[in-house]
């Protein structure tokens, strides 16, 4: 049996910090809307609106739906950077794929001048000195580099992540910059739940541009950050054990309409290579459990997408016998 996405966030959690899944804390936790490798493998549907994904935090970020640009939550608003360099303040009703929030909380702080990337990097290790925790960090002031990126959206089929990045990243050279620097640093987690190291995105002080960084040279800035024990993990499955008894051929399906986005039952006899009555059969078994949820469209056929239930990575019955045997 391969690990699930629920029984992935949970284990986690054990394996990085001893930390119980079940004493999951609201107050210093980390948000994040679908694991890494969905995204990396080119999962660049939405499964949320932004205003479900940042309910959790008011300091993050990630993409929007279709990867369509780098996104940038600063005191709760979510900017949107296009592959043009432009930022633009996002509605809440947008969809996204990927998200990481949280909430600085009593922020440790240190002045940072004239540093380079290692630099800033090991003063956020000093002020924090636990590499099993997630760092939530902000650089804040005048940068004398930055290299930043962005991305044009993109259309199915998708490519995997590096690929899209080898090919249509934008990249934008800003000397000097003046603006604030906001990501997180985590633990070298399971790579499947997670993407370790320092990963920070950018955005001016006039709120006109911006981006994933790539670069940075700081000027004169202050560096803050927080730190989070707990990571939830919102997953667009219901539960894990749900997760751990899905029959391996429901999981492709789960899989098809996380990477593609709505299909319809055709689409998916197709994409999948089965009969329309399996694949009738199959959605249906996912709708019985509150997994999909119909899309119906005037005058077309009707569409499938997976249902968005959020919830912390809590370990109960079977999966917590699993996890004390990890």
């Amino acid at each position: 049996m391969g690990i699930d996405a629920g029984l992935v966030a949970a284990a986690t959690l054990r394996r990085s910090t001893g930390l119980d899944p079940r004493d999951c804390s609201t107050e210093v936790t980390t948000h994040q809307l679908q694991l890494a490798h969905v995204l990396l493998d080119g999962g660049y549907e939405g499964v949320a609106t932004l205003e479900e994904a940042i309910a959790g935090g008011d300091h993050g970020l990630g993409t929007v739906e279709h990867l369509d640009g780098e996104l940038i939550v600063v005191e709760g608003q979510p900017w949107r950077v296009n592959w043009q360099g432009t930022a633009e303040l996002m509605p809440g009703k947008t969809r996204t794929p990927f998200v990481i929030v949280s909430t600085l909380q009593s922020p440790r702080t240190l002045r940072l001048q004239d540093a380079t990337w290692d630099q800033a990097a090991l003063a956020i290790e000093s002020l924090v000195d636990d590499p099993g925790a997630v760092i939530s960090v902000r650089i804040e002031g005048e940068f004398s580099h930055t290299l930043l990126r962005s991305m044009p959206a993109q259309t199915p089929p998708y490519r995997p992540y590096i690929q899209v990045c080898e090919t249509d990243e934008v990249r934008f050279t800003y000397d000097p910059f003046d603006g604030v620097l906001i990501g997180f640093r985590f633990p070298d987690l399971d790579p499947a739940s997670a993407i370790p190291g320092l990963h920070l995105h950018a955005l001016n002080h006039e709120r006109t541009t911006g981006g994933h960084v790539h670069e940075m040279r700081i000027k004169d800035a202050v560096l803050s950050v927080g730190v989070s024990r707990d990571i939830v993990m919102h997953l667009p499955e219901r539960t894990m054990t749900d997760l751990l008894e899905t029959p391996r051929h429901i999981r492709s399906l789960q899989r098809l309409l996380l990477r593609t986005g709505p299909q319809s039952i055709s689409e998916v006899a197709k994409a999948l290579q089965i009969s329309a009555k399996q694949a009738r059969d199959d959605i249906g078994w996912l709708f019985d459990r509150g997994f999909v949820t119909e899309i119906e469209q005037a005058g077309t056929e009707p569409r499938w997408q997976p249902t968005m239930h959020t919830h912390a990575a809590k370990a109960t019955g079977a999966i917590a016998d699993i996890l004390d045997a990890l």
